[in-house]
C-alpha cells in the first residue's frame, strides 16, 4: 500500500460493531496482514490523520457523528502452535482461538468460552471472566509503535495488566500478535468446562439482544472505600464481604435500574450491566443511559461506575 487511495471512503460503521450503531468514518480500511496493518498506521500518520483500530466490534460505542478520521480494522488471523504455545495474530477471533486449543487438548482458555472480540482487543482490555484473565497465558506481545516507526516484543511483565487494563492503553503501542502459554488437557474435559462456561453465559446474560458486553467495571474493593462501605452498611451486598469485586451488575440491580429506557436503549431485565439495542437506539441513547445508571448509582451509594465500553469518536 503506498498511498490513502488504499482505504474506502465514507463507509458506516453500523455493520462493524455489535450495537449495530454509529455513523460513518471518513477512511476505513481492513488489514489482513500484519505488513498491511503497520503501512496503513504509517500512511494515516505521514497524512496527519487521526485513525482508530477497530477489532471485533465489541465493548465499543460508535459516536452517532461517526468518525472523522480512518478505522483500521485488524482483521490478520493467522496462527502457530508450539507444542502448548499459541502465537495468534492480533485480529484473530477469541471463539476461534478457543475452539483450535480445544481441538488440540490445550487447556488455560475455558474461561473466555462464549466471549466476542478479538485476540488483540482481549489483551488491551486485560479481558476475563469466571475466575479467568489474559494476563494469565500473555508471554510476550509483539507491537508496533507508531512514534519510533519500529516493531518490539513486550514481555508479560511490560504489558502493566490490571483489572480490564493494559499499558497499551495509554502507551500508543499497537499489538501485532501474541505468545500463550497454555498447558496439555483431555479435549473432552475441555469442552465439558467450555460447555459449563458458556451455559452460564446464557443463562445471565442477554445474549440474544445486541449489546457491547458489560458496560462498566466492576468495583475492585482493594481500591474503592465507597465499595467496601456500600458492602457494609448493605445487607444485599453481604454475599460479596471478602471477595474481590462487587459486582457493578449487582449494584445497577440494586439501585433499581433494570428495564430503565432512554430512546431504544434499555437497561437489561436479564443483567443489570449490560445496555442492550432494542428499538434502533442511537448512541446518544446509550450515552445518555449510562449516564444516568452513574448518576442513581452515585446517589445511592457514592460508588462512581467506571466505563468498561469505549467510545469512537473525535476527541
Amino acid at each position: 500500500m503506498s498511498d490513502i487511495s488504499a482505504f474506502q471512503k465514507n463507509i458506516s460503521l453500523k455493520d462493524h460493531n455489535t450495537y449495530r450503531i454509529g455513523g460513518s468514518a471518513d477512511l476505513f480500511f481492513e488489514a489482513h496482514d500484519r505488513v498491511s496493518l503497520i503501512a496503513a498506521i504509517r500512511e494515516m500518520r505521514m497524512q496527519n490523520t487521526p485513525y482508530y483500530l477497530l477489532g471485533g466490534g465489541t465493548n465499543v460505542l460508535v459516536a452517532d457523528e461517526g468518525f472523522r478520521g480512518a478505522i483500521v480494522k485488524v482483521k490478520h488471523q493467522t496462527n502457530d502452535v508450539r507444542d502448548d504455545v499459541i502465537v495468534a495474530d492480533a485480529g484473530m477471533p477469541m471463539g476461534a482461538l478457543i475452539i483450535k486449543a480445544q481441538s488440540l487438548g490445550l487447556s488455560g482458555l475455558e474461561w473466555a468460552a462464549g466471549l466476542p472480540g478479538t485476540v488483540g482487543g482481549a489483551i488491551f482490555g486485560n479481558a476475563g471472566s469466571h475466575g479467568g484473565e489474559m494476563k494469565d497465558m500473555v508471554i510476550a506481545v509483539e507491537t508496533y509503535d507508531p512514534k519510533t516507526d519500529t516493531v518490539k516484543e513486550c514481555g508479560s511483565s511490560a504489558c502493566g495488566f490490571g483489572y480490564r487494563h493494559s499499558a497499551f492503553q495509554e502507551n500508543g503501542m499497537i499489538i501485532v500478535r501474541a505468545t500463550l502459554q497454555l498447558h496439555h488437557d483431555d479435549p473432552a474435559h475441555i469442552a465439558t468446562r467450555m460447555k459449563d462456561i458458556v451455559a452460564k453465559r446464557i443463562a445471565h446474560q442477554p445474549l440474544a439482544q445486541r449489546s457491547e458486553g458489560c458496560v462498566f467495571k466492576n468495583i475492585e474493593l482493594a481500591y474503592s472505600e465507597e465499595g467496601r462501605e456500600a458492602i457494609t452498611q448493605n445487607e444485599e451486598f453481604s454475599v460479596f464481604r471478602g471477595a474481590r469485586f462487587l459486582p457493578a451488575g449487582a449494584v445497577i440491580d440494586t439501585a433499581g435500574l433494570k428495564g430503565t429506557r432512554i430512546g431504544g436503549a434499555c437497561v437489561s431485565e436479564h443483567h443489570g450491566n449490560f445496555i442492550v439495542n432494542e428499538h434502533n437506539a442511537s448512541a446518544r441513547d446509550i450515552i445518555a443511559l449510562i449516564e444516568t445508571i452513574r448518576a442513581r448509582v452515585k446517589e445511592k451509594y457514592g460508588i462512581i461506575l467506571a466505563e468498561e465500553i469505549k467510545i469512537v469518536r473525535n476527541t
